[in-house]
């Protein structure tokens, strides 16, 4: 786990290239603090930032060179199947100098070409240099877990892990993205393609690969979750389970190679829990292995008691911390310099504060849940486009007990609006939409509701497999940038076992009348992998995420102020977007107040 940054420039590099790529290196020291590196040649510069995580020792050190001299590599993340692949290489007679997974990737690129990146079990963003032909070759993972960021600028093609390293290019444009803030705002989603809230300055497609060279720069898309979209339905549903449990057992124990010590970001629903159950009684953890979760005594959102019921049937040593709106709002500035750009809503800062307490026990690997919810339908608006398929395949008896069994299980709300929300014609999805964000300028928002994915593209789903297909394309990845930001800023690698590409293409084709069944979501979860949770969390019908007690945080007069200074900040800084008196207009719900709160903080801190 490190950080990558480099410049390409045809015409010649400078020594003042050479400077920029150091600077952008200590900004992203925090992603790799145990080594670094820089290469340099007539036409490019490429820097490096090492986490050391497999292989100690100094000959992980980067950039990476081959045997013959011929390619120069950086590279962000793990290969969780780099002893597979490193004993497939040595029949073909390559040779070893290194125990790295680096040295692995680097070798399979030789042999493979492109087509290595279907052959790796990991996340990752790298970038390989051909010292002979003078080409970039740029790849990432399959759903976005690694970040990679670039901007071109008068000839030069610039990259980097994180946005703010990207800032450092003396005389960039930070205008911003009009686009990526009116999505923000009226669906609360970021990061959905390829945009950031920068216009100059764009991420490499998850998914996807780059090439750069004298013909110009080229982006072509190498895995797409949509071909993996069926209606399965295996002959033996035993066998159906056996085989999810046998391929989640697989991607825990690959997630759990490692030289430094790990830990597990744990909360009190299905999908962390079942991560320490597999663990428990697949890999022999002690008695302490750590696990670290944001505690709220006496509130609602609180999951202690579900953890104290999990604690009681496997054993591990849990610590806790307890984040508090004074503390978030003292921390607003460092927080979104952490997270590159805003963040969709509190519970991310709760994540902040337990990647914080995991460093002070000297945690290096934090494997967590995030993904469950994307392979198994976890959100309770999943219920609405369930229903829409069954609408659609005219298939009104099953129909009708769903949306019954939804109302009995209270989880109506959120998934009644989102069938509605599918049935109502364009025109008038775009009145209730502007409704709601009434403090928005009419004409901003009339403008970016027509190229908005999400609007055109992301509710566009006939079935509940291609709405799952959907959310790994168009929304998971926001979770992602967060997750990582947070974990690398303490110098920690966050893993992801429920974001194996096994896992995720598999369920991707199983039927979703298996998935959600009799009102419930993630049905298809609970009978593959319910035995390996505490049976509390197994029957809990409530779904809480990662949160933080919102209401409360927000009623503080305090937050109220910073709401009110951030309202007349965005009013004045956005003026084409917000009409004047934004605080009284704004939805009374923690996302609004966060929003603007982030918003203005942002622009304050990487703009002005």
């Amino acid at each position: 786990m490190c950080g990558i940054a480099g410049v390409i420039n045809f015409k010649g590099i400078y020594s003042s290239d050479v400077e920029l790529i150091k600077r952008m290196n200590q900004v992203q020291k925090h992603r790799g603090p145990d080594d670094e590196g820089i290469y340099q040649d007539s036409v490019c510069v490429l820097g490096h930032q090492r986490l050391a995580i497999i292989d100690l020792s100094s000959c992980g050190h980067q950039p990476f060179v081959s045997d013959d001299g011929r390619y120069q590599m950086i590279y962000n993340g793990e290969i969780y199947n780099y002893i597979e692949l490193r004993e497939e290489l040595k029949r073909c007679g390559y040779q070893f100098k290194t125990q790295t997974d680096t040295e692995v990737l680097l070798k399979c690129y030789q042999h493979f070409g492109v087509d290595c990146l279907s052959k790796f079990n990991g996340m990752f963003a790298f970038a390989i240099y051909d010292t002979q032909n003078h080409q970039l070759f740029l790849g990432r993972d399959r759903v976005g877990v690694k970040p990679l960021y670039y901007t071109i600028q008068n000839s030069s093609l610039y990259f980097a892990s994180e946005v703010k390293a990207l800032i450092q290019i003396p005389g960039l444009d930070k205008s911003v993205d009009n686009q990526t803030i009116f999505d923000y705002l009226v669906f609360n989603r970021t990061d959905i393609y390829d945009e950031t809230f920068f216009k100059n300055i764009r991420r490499l497609p998850k998914g996807h690969y780059a090439i750069f060279n004298r013909d110009g720069f080229s982006i072509r898309q190498w895995w797409d979750p949509l071909a993996f979209v069926a209606e399965r339905v295996p002959a033996s549903h035993s066998e159906l389970l056996k085989e999810i449990e046998k391929i989640f057992i697989d991607a825990v124990r690959l997630r759990m190679r490692s030289d430094v010590p790990v830990g597990v970001s744990l909360s009190g629903g299905l999908d962390s829990s079942i991560v320490i159950g597999i663990l428990a009684e697949h890999s022999n953890i002690p008695a302490d292995f750590p696990t670290f979760t944001a505690a709220f005594p006496g509130e609602s959102v609180d999951e202690s008691g579900y953890i104290d019921a999990l604690n009681s049937k496997y054993a591990f040593k849990n610590h806790r911390v307890s984040p508090s709106p004074e503390a978030c709002l003292n921390s607003l500035k460092e927080f979104i310099y952490t997270c590159d750009e805003p963040t969709t809503g509190p519970s991310f800062y709760a994540e902040y504060e337990v990647a914080k307490l995991a460093k002070e026990h000297g945690v290096k690997v934090l494997l967590n849940g995030q993904g469950g919810d994307e392979d198994f339908a976890g959100y309770h608006y999943f219920h609405g486009f369930y229903l829409y398929q069954l609408l659609k395949q005219r298939d009104l008896v099953k129909f009708s007990s769903e949306f019954l069994k939804v109302f009995l299980n209270q989880q109506q709300g959120i998934a009644y609006q989102t069938l509605l929300f599918q049935l109502i014609v364009r025109g008038l999805k775009q009145s209730l939409l502007l409704k709601r964000h009434g403090y928005l300028q009419e004409d901003f928002f009339r403008t970016h509701i027509q190229k908005s994915r999400i609007f055109n593209e992301f509710f566009d789903a006939p079935t509940l497999n291609v709405s799952l297909a959907r959310h790994f394309q168009y929304k998971l990845e926001h979770n992602l940038r967060m997750t990582d930001r947070n974990t690398m800023t303490f110098s920690i690698e966050a893993r992801l076992p429920y974001l194996d590409y096994r896992f995720v293409e598999y369920l991707l084709g199983i039927a979703g009348h298996l998935k959600i069944k009799a009102g419930q979501t993630k049905f298809l979860q609970k009978e593959a992998l319910g035995r390996y949770t505490a049976p509390e969390i197994l029957e809990r019908k409530d779904k809480i995420g990662f949160a933080v007690p919102e209401q409360k945080w927000w009623q503080q007069p305090r937050w109220i102020e910073q709401t009110q200074a951030a309202s007349r900040d965005c009013e004045d800084t956005f003026a084409h977007i917000f009409k004047r008196d934004v605080f009284p207009a704004l939805p009374r719900d923690e996302f609004s107040y966060w929003k603007i709160n982030q918003l203005s903080n942002w622009h304050q801190v990487f703009v002005e």
